[in-house]
């Protein structure tokens, strides 16, 4: 009988692990078998990139059978949750350790084992990988909006490219202290490998149908339906949500002067839609420390990018907290800055107030807030955009998550 060697070793207890994980966490062991396994000695421990389970013989040498199961749990929940489609440019390092912020509680719930010093913050429980992500990046960099903020989020946006390959054979791969497995960006694609539209839909269908299967058997996890919620509003790009709920917000007629080009090359004319001149509009920060200095200027940019497309005749933004700290108006053409000055707690109502003493009936009032605060008892005749921080709801307008960012 041939000799064993440590690939054939390390696969053959990672297709048992699959098999033991499928009777006793359907769940997790049904996700299991969209991953091929891959032996890959480049990378310290597992990862993952949606398509295959890279695994280096030499880290499967050191787990137990129980450990095994647990980690390649953690490495499907990786695009199960659709990390591998979600990193948007954001450091790779910092991002990998959001996602195990995000995937190891739900783990340790449903009764797996995992190796000691994983990453285990139990305060991100039922957060995002991007809400874990925002929230120790602005722990770890002082709330400043300077140059060098600037800069970083320039390159950090979700139409910006990544700034590191994470092939799986590259040695420069980062090493995530506490970290048992990387999550890697989705594959190109080729002859053999899906369009990310494609395997995206691929593993919601999975996902879906591996919550069927371990509430038929009576096996599901602890605390998933909060992390699927989470995970789904997180893919919702909220740029796209801004600016589709602030265009709807703008009056609008048709035209036949301006025809349909969506529809010319199919041989129909049909009238277009013609916006009318956009008066003033009102922007509110929120100045009592719950933005970080990054979502500031995601939303700054993303604000000039659809303010330039309308060219509003006056643009007033309020800083507040308890009260507005202060008001700052540019004129159209002039780009838009958000410095915020203040502190303390958070009334919406202020804001309404000062417009009103104002006399200034904006088209569209956008707030940037954690929604954590007073609102006012009426609604304003006005729309009101809530571009939030937070998972909470406001008691009018429309409420954007920018935990999605």
């Amino acid at each position: 009988m041939p000799e064993m060697t440590h690939e054939t070793s390390a696969a053959v207890r990672i297709q048992k692990s699959r098999t033991t994980l499928l009777l006793d966490h359907p769940f997790f062991g049904s996700l299991l078998f969209r991953l091929k396994g891959r032996e890959n000695r480049s990378i310290p421990t597992m990862a993952t990139d949606g398509v295959s389970l890279y695994f280096n013989p030499e880290f499967v040498d050191t787990l137990n059978s129980a450990t095994l199961a647990g980690v390649l749990a953690h490495e499907v929940m990786h695009p199960a949750l659709q990390h591998h489609v979600r990193r948007s440019g954001r450091d790779l390092k910092r991002w990998n350790e959001a996602c195990d912020y995000a995937i190891n509680p739900l783990l340790l719930d449903a009764g797996l084992s995992l190796p000691e010093g994983v990453l285990v913050d139990h305060r991100f429980r039922g957060m995002s990988a991007e809400q874990i992500y925002n929230l120790r990046e602005s722990e770890a960099q002082p709330e400043s909006g300077g140059q060098d903020a600037a800069n970083e989020d320039a390159g950090s946006g979700s139409e910006g490219a990544p700034e590191e390959q994470n092939a799986p054979d590259s040695p420069s791969a980062p090493v995530t202290e506490g970290g048992i497995g990387q999550v890697l960006d989705a594959p190109v694609p080729d002859d053999e490998t899906p369009s990310v539209e494609e395997q995206t839909r691929d593993w919601s269908v999975a996902l879906n149908q591996a919550v069927t299967l371990s509430k038929q058997a009576g096996k599901s996890p602890a605390g998933l339906a909060r992390t699927l919620e989470g995970a789904a509003e997180s893919a919702v790009d909220w740029r796209e949500l801004l600016r589709r709920l602030w265009s709807d917000t703008i009056p609008a007629d048709s035209s036949w002067m301006r025809p349909n080009r969506r529809h010319i090359w199919a041989g129909l004319y049909l009238p277009g839609v013609v916006r009318e001149g956009v008066g003033e509009i009102a922007i509110a920060v929120d100045c009592s420390g719950s933005v970080c200095a990054r979502q500031l200027r995601l939303f700054e940019a993303e604000i000039r990018s659809i303010l330039e497309g309308q060219r509003p005749e006056r643009v007033h933004v309020l800083y507040f907290d308890t009260e507005v700290q202060e008001a700052e108006t540019y004129f159209a053409g002039e780009p838009v800055h958000l410095n915020p000055v203040g502190g303390g707690g958070t009334d919406f109502g202020p804001c309404f107030d000062w417009l009103e003493e104002h006399e200034i009936w904006p088209q569209t009032l956008v707030f940037l807030t954690d929604l954590c605060g007073t609102f006012p008892e009426r609604e304003p005749g006005y729309p009101v955009l809530w571009a939030s921080t937070e998972r909470r709801q406001a008691p009018f307008g429309s409420v954007i998550p920018m935990h999605a960012a």
